[in-house]
């Protein structure tokens, strides 16, 4: 607050009522620009296995035994950077699954082997002496029963190993199309989040608008502002200065007025004063005549018609007219309404002063908007692995129906040999239902009975056993592909990404985090911005920040921003980049310099003041205007001419002469006549004395009024133009702070928004973790349970083939030579013909 000492209290007055409102700054608008650009993060995929985690457990444990390698980091470099593979690498890695390869081979091979010599075996059995006989006594009971049993477990497994195939494969199958359509959208909320990354960076760049509108709009109010302050700070004291000169201006108007009045009536009062005389000197005489020529008329004494008041001792005011003739022209301007005119114009002055000014400003502004929007282009926008998100979601959509329907046909295949399996299973069930009630129960059967369901159960169990030989290298090759595929996708899938090595072979992967140009990278405008612009540009494109993809997805989880876990601040110095005073320097320049001249604006024009000046000087004062009021005050006539009149009527009417009455009444009329005259005459002196009176109290006040008029205007016009400049001065600090408060705020807000929005990666460990789930889980984990059953169902096949022969042998054994003499006249039964060729 600044305050003017040794000024008049009026300045005083006016200083402090025009500092105090322009401490107070309005507060900011709110910036509507404040929007929430942080990605929301995807909803988690629930997974609940149940009780088939104990089976997924074993599978990762099994593949883990075959492929115990660390994950191939060299191999899957090359393989991504199209480089010739390095087989010995290749062959060390995949060691595991080249054994169960050599393992399969030689079964295959020896499966034939082993079959034909069991065939050969049983041909040769069949080609024995018939008088050779064996009995089940050969074998020991205790080994029997054991024989027997270990296949019913054999043959519980089997079937136990069948169902969990057909459920994981049923598993496979039911999460395969939802588990691929939840990696494509996660895939491409990934692709379309990063996508949004220079869009939001856009967004938030174009942002600078918002509070350059405020900031013009204050700029442009700027003059309208001081110019209201000035109003609001002195309009007491104008309309007080006003106040006055328009008092002086109505003493003028009154002065002028009443004189013209005065020297109006003056002149009538005058005029018509000789004619009364004449009149009454007119009566007089003929009186006087009458009574010469009648002396015994009585008639009224003449000798008091006389005029009292000598109207031609009125003093002439012509001077004092002329001293105010140059006021006429300016009461006709009506010099008040000029002054109100003037003082109310200040907030347009102070405008048109300004315009250049805030159009300046103004440009400068939009260079700082067009040299942040081209300098945004430093900001990181992660293209690169937008780009390979991209080529990965295209893939995805590309190979998606191709992957469902090859897997349908996996599933098929799976269906057919499972049911083969089941068909195997069911063989064995059935025959040990047959086989082990006789064995166990003997009582309970007849003999033809007994050895019929023997036989049958023997020709089911090799049934089995020459499905098992025809298929189960089919159900092995079916297992290898699938324990290949499944394996390889976990180990360097999923384990790798349990591990974190897949996270090192991201960190070794060309061209995948680039810290690529931001969304706009002209830079082709003229501004004190543009300094070296192009060069801090060209040196951040394609840059390779150093950090680990670990460290990003665990930054992530924690909430950090990818501008810190990606180490995008070693690329751009935000501090730098969003200082306010590159982008206020100009604009505080220029409001140090504001200025507003006033020097147009007055409260009263230079010829206003001199009329007021010779009419403070008039001689007004110098009227005698008491003597004037006695005079006018005085009777036109000292007779009263009314009763003069009628005294005249009574005394012709006492007339016996005819002429002279008829000359009394003559003179009679002619004193009414003059009655009219008088009153008139005494009309125009209360007129005039109406008017003198009113100029007695103009001259006592005139000067006075017109002194305070006079120096109230030069006290204010003066206040004006000696606070202006601390006006100007406040209003532009009060704009300049508003001004700094906007950009600073947006700039604060522009690296929240990019730091912690639009670069927030909340959303990635989710997407990561759901993509994980529906691959992994989901699919992987179930494909790995089912060749694992798979591969169980034909582990158990082979003590189910071994243990399947020595039972049929040990049954076979046990039915009656005298069977087939038995059969053959069975055959001959109507009832039994067709059961037992069913049996055959």
């Amino acid at each position: 607050m600044v305050h003017l000492g040794g000024a008049v209290v009026l300045l005083l007055l006016s200083l402090i009522s025009s500092t105090e409102p322009m401490e107070k700054c309005p507060e900011n608008a709110d910036l509507s620009f404040l929007e929430n650009l942080t990605p929301a993060p995807g909803k988690s995929i629930d997974m609940s296995v149940g009780s088939l985690e104990p089976l997924y457990n074993f599978a990762r444990l099994f593949i883990e035994a075959v492929q115990p390698n660390n994950f191939p980091l060299e191999l899957a470099i090359n393989a991504s950077r199209n480089v010739p593979l390095n087989i010995s690498l290749l062959v060390e890695y995949e060691a595991g699954y080249l054994v169960c390869l050599i393992l399969a081979i030689l079964y295959v091979l020896i499966m034939p082997v082993v079959g034909g010599v069991l065939a050969w075996n049983h041909l040769h059995l069949k080609k024995r002496s018939p008088n050779k006989t064996s009995t089940a006594s050969s074998i020991c009971p205790h080994m029997v029963i054991i024989l027997e049993t270990c296949l019913a477990v054999v043959v519980i497994l089997l079937l136990t190993g069948v169902i969990l195939a057909f459920t994981t494969n049923n598993k496979v199958r039911e999460n395969m199309k939802p588990s691929l359509e939840q990696l494509s959208t996660d895939i491409k909320k990934v692709d379309d989040i990063l996508k949004l990354i220079p869009k939001n960076t856009r967004a938030v760049i174009n942002g600078f608008s918002i509070p350059k509108r405020e900031i013009t709009k204050e700029l442009n109010e700027t003059g309208n502002v001081i110019g209201e302050t000035l109003i609001s700070s002195f309009d007491r004291s104008v309309r007080e200065a006003l106040s006055a000169l328009a008092l002086s201006v109505q003493d003028a108007s009154g002065a002028l007025t009443n004189l013209e009045k005065m020297e109006m009536k003056r002149k009538d009062l005058q005029a018509r004063h000789r004619v009364i005389q004449l009149r009454l000197q007119a009566i007089q005489s003929e009186l006087q005549r009458i009574q010469t020529g009648c002396p015994d008329c009585n008639v009224s004494d003449a000798s008091n018609l006389e005029t009292v008041a000598d109207f031609h001792q009125i003093p002439s005011v012509q001077p004092q007219l002329d001293q105010l003739n140059g006021f006429s022209s300016i009461l006709a301007t009506n010099i008040v309404r000029e002054g109100n005119l003037s003082f109310y114009s200040i907030p347009q002055i102070c405008s048109n002063q300004l315009e250049p000014t805030i159009t300046e400003l103004v440009l400068d502004l939009e260079d700082s908007e067009e040299y942040l929007r081209n300098s945004s282009g430093r900001i990181p926008t992660l293209r690169s692995l937008s780009n390979s998100v991209s080529s990965l979601r295209l893939a995805v959509q590309q190979y998606r129906r191709d992957v469902d329907y090859y897997d349908y046909v996996r599933w098929a295949v799976a269906v057919v040999f499972c049911m083969l399996i089941l068909v195997i299973v069911i063989l064995m069930v059935v025959a040990l239902c047959l086989g082990l009630p006789i064995e166990y129960f003997p009582s309970l059967y007849s003999s033809l009975t007994k050895d019929r369901f023997k036989h049958t159960a023997v020709y089911l169990l090799r049934s089995a056993v020459v499905m098992t030989f025809f298929f189960s290298w089919l159900f092995l090759i079916l297992v290898f592909i699938t324990l290949l595929i499944g394996g390889n996708a976990h180990t360097l899938g999923c384990r790798s990404w349990k591990s974190g090595a897949l996270f090192e072979l991201l960190d070794q992967w060309e061209d995948l985090f680039l810290v690529g140009p931001g969304y706009n990278t002209t830079y082709g405008i003229n501004s004190t911005h543009t300094t070296n612009f192009s060069q801090e540009l060209n040196s951040t494109q394609n840059i390779k920040v150093k950090f680990q993809a670990a460290e990003v997805y665990h930054g992530c989880m924690r909430g950090e921003s990818l501008f810190y876990s990606m180490h995008m601040h070693e690329v751009l110095n935000m501090d730098a980049f969003l200082n306010a005073s590159k982008y206020l320097g100009v604009f505080n320049q220029s409001f140090q310099t504001l200025s507003v001249n006033l020097d147009g604006v007055t409260l009263l024009q230079p010829d206003g003041r001199q009329a007021l000046l010779k009419f403070k000087s008039s001689t007004l004062n110098l009227i005698k205007y008491t003597a004037l009021l006695d005079l006018l005050s005085q009777p036109v006539v000292g007779t009263d001419l009314t009763a003069f009149a009628e005294g005249l009527d009574k005394a012709a009417q006492l007339q016996g002469n005819e002429t002279v009455k008829e000359d009394l009444k003559k003179v009679a009329n002619m004193t009414r006549n003059l009655t009219q005259l008088v009153e008139l005459q005494e009309l125009d002196a209360r007129e005039m004395s109406t008017s003198v009176r009113s100029m007695r109290e103009i001259s006592q006040k005139y000067q006075g009024n017109a002194d305070r008029a006079l120096n109230s205007i030069t006290e204010t016009e003066e206040a004006i133009h000696l606070q202006t400049p601390y006006i100007v001065r406040n209003v532009s600090q009060c704009v300049l702070k508003k001004g700094e408060r906007y950009i600073s705020e947006y700039l604060d807000w522009v690296r929240n928004a990019v730091i912690n929005m639009v670069l927030d990666c909340k959303w990635l460990p989710v997407s990561v973790d759901n993509i994980y789930t529906a691959a992994c889980l989901n699919i992987i984990d179930p494909w790995n349970a089912f060749w694992l059953c798979l591969g169980w169902c034909w582990a158990l096949l082979i003590p189910g083939v071994i243990l399947s022969i020595h039972t049929a042998r040990h049954w076979w054994q046990a039915v009656p030579k005298s069977l087939s003499v038995t059969l053959k006249d069975l055959d001959s039964s109507p009832g039994m013909t067709k059961s037992y060729k069913s049996l055959k």
